[in-house]
């Protein structure tokens, strides 16, 4: 009996030890699937690792860009599973089989607008070795105040453009004088001839008097004209300043109302001084009628004394008393004058004047380059650039000031401009970035206009803030118009020359710059190096010479980065991967950003190998076959 009670005992235990060993090998084979499933996942962002280690080393080291160099998908596919395989190949507790690895989605350094790109410049400049210049306040305010003086250097060209207008008008009333003052002439002459009783010679004198008279109506109206012009143009000009306004500061914005209505005053008092004129023209006809009459007149005289015979011996004619008829009739002729003074008394300062402006069109380079100072020939091979060949939205990215600030910083770090050439060609990376022309010296003197655009313009709003500069300015202007009747004629002559001062200033400020020296931004007196006399002589002679250069101030490489932060972000992000594609490509034929990620998505599936239920017993029990089950991860990795 209790052999039976054993029996049943021992075979009792066994079942329940079966069932305790699977329950335990269960547990552990869950656990181990577990594990497994960690590290399939481990070998896969290892694998990423690995794959994003192959980064391209050129673009890092020279531009502190990270990019993944690759040309199709698969890729990128082939080399994630090579690396994926070391893992699978490893006989551990994990074993599994990689079946396919496929790529989800990547996303390229010249995709996204940029985006990609602009978060590895960002990622740099916050991290890099650097010396931050430009803070967002910083930044903002450089660039209102470059914009402010681009704005107030456009307005003041128009200005000028005024300002010769009314000289233009003044040249024409000096034209309709000098016809008045012939017109006295010849009619004096033709006087002196009638009172010498010599008919043909009054009648000759007459016709040229009546030629005079007959060329007043026709210099009144091109003197209309020009004035209908010139009105005309202000009122567009003021339009112009309306919509122009919210780009100034208030001081400027008032000093700029206060010019304007000068040239407002000149032609309110040219509108008085226009109806007298314009009575000219009636007053001409008349007087060629009279003369014509007593041209006639002299003629019938001529003719009655050629023909009168004596009656007899003792007849006499008295000549004079025919003639003196005549005379009184001609005495009757009242000279046209002019209703007030007119025109430019100093011809010599007006023609150094006009000159300054027109210097600028004959070179812009030729004036603000230093001596012995070489431009590059080079050229941009930028056809195939990401600019040109990557579609992308050129509206602003997001982000504000402070990512465009880090962006042109950026540039000014790596790339090259005319005060830094780092002896190659194409040399003027910056300036490029700015205008995107093919050729070196076109970027350049693009670039020089620029900054001679600003720099006028922040010279003449330090001029229009400093009442001693205004008054040498008017006391040049008076000297140069002379005693006209118009007293506004000064004022607005006084405004060309302060702003063709600015622009001397100008000329002086970015031949220092471009000669490695500093300018600031906005100058002070103490700042300031060119004198009005200065002024006139560099307009006589073309040259500058003997201008100190500046040691306090921004840098032309400084100003550059200003003026790149206000260009579209976009295109300040693809003319700069067009830069770094055309130097790697010197060193690697056919490099592509395009060919780079800057992101990855990659997916990968394969299956498992149970490995507790593998062994003898359990798999005699499944069919002698290895039981598998799938295994799928995703990975994502951006530099």
């Amino acid at each position: 009996m209790k052999e039976r009670v054993s029996g049943q005992i021992t075979v009792f235990l066994s079942l329940i030890l079966i069932c305790v060993c699977g329950l335990l090998c269960g547990l552990l084979e869950s656990a181990r699937t577990a594990a497994a499933r960690c590290y399939v996942e481990i070998a896969a962002c290892s694998a990423m690792d690995s794959l994003f280690s192959q980064f391209h080393r050129a673009l890092w080291e020279e531009y502190r860009i990270f990019g993944l160099e690759h040309f199709e998908e698969q890729e990128l596919e082939e080399e994630f599973a090579a690396f994926f395989q070391a893992y699978a190949d490893q006989e551990n507790w994990y074993p599994f089989v990689l079946e396919d690895t496929q790529v989800q989605e990547r996303q390229l350094l010249t995709e996204g607008s940029g985006t990609y790109f602009l978060q590895e410049i960002v990622d740099y400049m916050k991290y890099g070795i650097w010396t931050k210049e430009w803070s967002e306040t910083d930044a903002a305010e450089s660039l209102r105040a470059v914009k402010e003086a681009q704005q107030t250097a456009e307005l003041s060209r128009h200005m000028e453009i005024q300002t010769k207008n009314a000289w233009k008008l003044e040249r024409c009333l000096e034209d309709l004088s000098q016809c008045l003052r012939e017109q006295e002439t010849h009619q004096r002459e033709a006087a002196r001839r009638l009172n010498q009783e010599d008919g043909s010679g009054f009648c000759r004198k007459a016709e040229e008097l009546i030629d005079e008279l007959e060329r007043i109506p026709r210099l009144i109206e091109k003197y209309e004209k020009q004035a209908d012009a010139f009105g005309q143009e202000l009122d567009e000009l003021w339009q112009e300043y309306e919509g122009k306004k919210a780009d100034l500061g208030e001081s400027v914005w008032q000093a700029f109302l206060q010019e304007l209505e000068e040239y407002r005053s000149y032609t309110d008092e040219d509108g008085a001084r226009r109806m007298q004129i314009a009575a000219l023209s009636p007053q001409s006809q008349d007087r060629i009628s009279l003369t014509e009459a007593v041209c006639e007149e002299a003629e019938e005289v001529e003719e009655y004394i050629a023909q009168w015979e004596p009656e007899d011996e003792d007849d006499e004619l008295n000549e004079s008393a025919l003639w003196r008829p005549v005379q009184q009739h001609f005495a009757a002729y009242q000279l046209l004058t002019f209703p007030a003074q007119a025109g430019i008394q100093d011809k010599e300062k007006e023609g150094l004047l006009n000159k300054l402006r027109e210097m600028a069109d004959h070179g812009i380079l030729s004036l603000v380059l230093p001596s012995g100072a070489q431009v590059s020939s080079g050229l941009l091979p930028v056809e195939n650039g990401p600019s040109q060949t990557v579609s992308y939205e050129e509206d602003e990215l997001e982000g504000g000031i402070l990512k465009k600030a880090l962006t042109a910083e950026y540039c000014q770090v790596f790339l090259n401009h005319f005060c830094d050439t780092g002896g190659k060609e194409p040399a003027y990376e910056m300036e490029y970035v700015l205008f995107g022309q093919d050729v070196d010296e076109t970027n350049l003197v693009r670039t020089a206009e620029l900054l001679l655009l600003v720099r006028e313009g922040m010279n003449l709003i330090h001029i229009m803030g400093d009442g001693e500069k205004r008054n040498q300015a008017r006391t040049l202007a008076a000297s140069v118009v002379g005693a006209s009747g118009l007293l506004p004629l000064v004022s607005i002559t006084a405004f060309l020359i302060m702003a063709l001062w600015a622009f001397g200033e100008a000329v002086a400020d970015v031949r220092t710059l471009l000669s490695g020296g500093k300018v600031p931004l906005m100058k002070s007196r103490e700042d300031w190096k060119l004198s009005l006399e200065g002024l006139l002589a560099f307009a006589a002679s073309g040259s500058m010479e003997g201008i100190e250069e500046g040691e306090n101030g921004l840098s032309y490489e400084q100003y550059l980065t200003v003026f790149l932060m206000a260009c579209p972000h976009t295109q300040l992000l693809y003319r700069t991967m067009d830069v770094i594609e055309m130097n790697l490509g010197r060193e690697q034929p056919g490099f592509r950003l395009s060919d780079c990620a800057y992101r990855v998505d990659m997916q990968a599936s394969g299956s498992g190998k149970h490995v507790y239920f593998s062994l003898g017993l359990w798999k005699s029990l499944m069919g002698g076959e290895d039981h598998v089950y799938p295994i799928q991860t995703s990975v994502s990795r951006a530099y």
